[in-house]
């Protein structure tokens, strides 16, 4: 199908390797420079799953208290945990920046430039090889993807290593492909798009070995064995949280159950059954194919999107030359087998909810086969071949310019530019006293977390979470830190929730007499100036009240070992114990975490007067007030409990417990109240 121009192996320093090792130390110098500034700040899924492993190499539990996990319940939902452990032995010689934190995703960005000019070169020679490389050394989405620490970035990197060794000369032997199977299996830790793609490509791969004559029957059954061994604790993941089953922990390894509904179901057409989106989703995916970006500023610049636009078609004519020559000739080389990546992964971005990192393991196949389309348009002019690469390297050009011009202030806002001296400040300045850390939607716990490092004891013992059974529920405080600011209008109005507010009430936190503040610059309006001392940071703020400072007033308490706002004995054991004081209830529980509130709470409520019961009640006999745990309570220390309004009107009974998925009960309490 290409034209291949060697007749005989280049000696070691001839043109094509010394091109390839100047690409190579271009590629490098693209993505190492200025690799903690650029982009600036810290990405709010970098920050969760830095702290995450800085806490398993000093402690052995992640934030969350679990040993070793096999992935992250993170703020619910979950979070891919490969990257994290890859990043653990960098943390331990550099510490936990976000320098260190993204350096290995630098290095393995640089390494699939190695692996895939060698692939090109296994499959069609040097110059060949060259082109492949000349393209994803300079393609925008694999830089930005090498510069900063996402999970999901790591995915391509392990699919071209598996690819990788599939296209050796060797790959006949049988080491050789449980290797390459074993990393293939691999890629399910790396990011949750693997848990479709994977065994679909698998299936790709052991075809493969068979029509190549390179494995029989036995030895594929071995393989496809293999890979279920090493995905097996993906496998049962998914399992335990699709059936609700407890937390697994064999020898010190954590399979978690999540607290909040996956996140990879959500993110998935097929999971989530959305279907109503699909040709929605489908024609995002054709702009993205085209050349558009996804609106998101850490995915790319604006006017820039994964590929070039229409190189796609470069792309296709290649999928096409390589699906031909299979047909016509029985080529089932390496080309194939990348055309047979690309085809997984568009089928598996068809049923995602479309965005550039989310499919990611669509982009290095596309790249390889626009090599092969450019070769096969050009395989007898090359004139047109050096014009396909002159223009793309002038588009390339063109967006590492801006990128390293423009990037940093563009991002500065995603990246929370600013918050890491701002918060560093802040602690300088108040030592053991409060820090309001504003909200406005991020999760600033995370970059708490990860700027201050405390022990995971530490912050179990002392966060206080609201709504902890959410995808994503958020820490109203920890430490000698409270998230949200009562200065900011927007931020009391759009995130200090009723919930938190009556939960910081509740525990009987008073928070008024606080000198220390980090906010976001777009709340300075909100903040009398007059009485408050700011100091600048990037995109935030440290501000302080010198009158409060100077006059010593006294340091708010911070919640620890919490116990509930109620007095004597409870109306009523059971797993949570009920305390009623004529107003409300109040559930408590000691040694509660998010599993102990995620199925819905029963509270039927039977009046003394018959006549006081509502409408909707006179059929059941009783008024129905059912709710989820998040609506009246949180999480405090390792504990929790929910204050409930009762109903004005004298009661006579109340029935309350759990619902088991909506069908029976977990538990049940039952007390008159008019004895109590």
């Amino acid at each position: 199908m290409l034209q291949r121009i060697r007749h005989r192996r280049p000696a070691f320093f001839s043109p094509e390797i010394i091109a390839a090792a100047l690409l190579l130390a271009g590629g490098a110098a693209l993505r190492l420079y200025a690799l903690g500034e650029i982009p600036p700040g810290l990405h709010q899924d970098e920050a969760p799953a830095g702290y995450d492993a800085w806490s398993l190499l000093n402690f052995g539990i992640d934030r969350n208290g679990f040993s070793w996990p096999v992935h992250f319940v993170n703020w619910g939902g979950g979070q891919s945990a490969l990257y994290s452990y890859l990043a653990m032995p960098f943390i331990a010689m550099g510490g936990l920046t976000a320098t260190v934190f993204r350096l290995p995703m630098a290095l393995t960005g640089l390494l699939s430039l190695f692996l895939i000019w060698k692939i090109g070169e296994n499959a069609d020679g040097r110059p060949f090889a060259l082109l492949v490389l000349l393209l994803l050394a300079l393609n925008s989405w694999h830089l930005m993807a090498s510069r900063w620490g996402l999970d999901a970035n790591l995915l391509p990197f392990v699919l071209l290593l598996s690819v990788y060794f599939l296209s050796r000369e060797d790959r006949g032997r049988l080491h050789i492909q449980a290797i390459a199977v074993a990393v293939l299996a691999l890629s399910v830790y790396a990011y949750s798009l693997a848990y479709a793609f994977a065994p679909l490509f698998l299936g790709l791969v052991l075809g493969w070995l068979w029509l190549n004559q390179l494995a029989d029957w036995r030895r594929l059954l071995a393989l496809a064995a293999l890979a279920g061994i090493v995905a097996l604790p993906i496998i049962l993941l998914v399992v335990i949280n699709f059936f609700d089953l407890d937390t697994v922990s064999v020898l010190g390894v954590s399979i978690p159950r999540y607290t909040g509904p996956a996140r990879y179901a959500g993110e998935s057409l097929l999971l989530s059954g959305d279907w109503g989106d699909f040709f929605v989703n489908t024609g995002q995916l054709a702009a993205l194919l085209l050349g558009w970006g996804d609106g998101r500023v850490d995915n790319g610049l604006p006017g820039f999107g994964a590929l070039p636009p229409f190189a796609i078609l470069l792309s296709l004519v290649g999928l096409g030359a390589v699906l031909y020559r299979a047909k016509a000739h029985r080529e089932y080389g390496v080309h194939l087998l990348v055309a047979g990546w690309f085809a997984a992964a568009l089928l598996v971005a068809l049923i995602t909810q479309v965005q550039i990192h989310r499919i990611n393991a669509l982009w290095l196949p596309a790249i390889y086969l626009m090599a092969v389309g450019a070769f096969f348009i050009g395989r007898n002019r090359r004139v047109i071949l050096y014009a396909l690469v002159a223009a793309y390297v002038s588009y390339s050009g063109l967006f590492v310019y801006q990128y390293f011009r423009d990037y940093a202030d563009l991002a500065g806002g995603i990246y929370r530019s600013g918050l890491a001296a701002a918060l560093e400040r802040a602690v300088a300045a108040a030592g053991d006293e409060v820090i309001y850390v504003s909200h406005r939607r991020y999760y600033p716990a995370a970059y708490a977390l990860f700027y201050t490092k405390p022990t995971p004891q530490e912050y179990l013992d002392t966060r206080m979470v609201a709504w902890p059974n959410s995808e994503f529920h958020f820490p109203v405080l920890f430490g000698q830190f409270v998230f949200t600011s009562p200065l900011s209008a927007r931020d009391a109005h759009n995130l200090y929730r009723q919930v938190a507010r009556q939960a910081l009430q509740d525990s009987g936190i008073d928070l008024k007499p606080v000198a220390h503040y980090v906010l976001a610059a777009k709340e300075a309006a909100d903040l009398d100036t007059s009485r408050l001392i700011l100091e600048r940071y990037g995109d935030y703020y440290y501000a302080y009240d010198p009158a409060l400072i100077a006059g010593g007033a006294a340091r708010t308490p911070l919640l620890r070992n919490a116990r509930p706002p109620v007095s004597g004995e409870p109306a009523t054991r059971a797993k949570f114990n009920i305390y009623w004081d004529g107003n409300a209830l109040t559930y408590y529980k000691e040694g509660c975490d998010a599993y102990d509130t995620r199925q819905p709470f029963f509270l039927h409520i039977t009046p003394a007067n018959a006549a006081d019961l509502p409408p909707e009640g006179r059929a059941l006999g009783f008024a129905n007030r059912d709710f989820r745990f998040g609506r009246y309570g949180a999480l405090y220390g390792r504990n929790c409990w929910a204050v409930v309004p009762l109903p004005d009107y004298p009661i006579a009974v109340i029935k309350t417990g759990q619902f088991v998925d909506g069908k029976g009960e977990l538990w049940r309490a039952e007390f008159p109240v008019g004895e109590q």
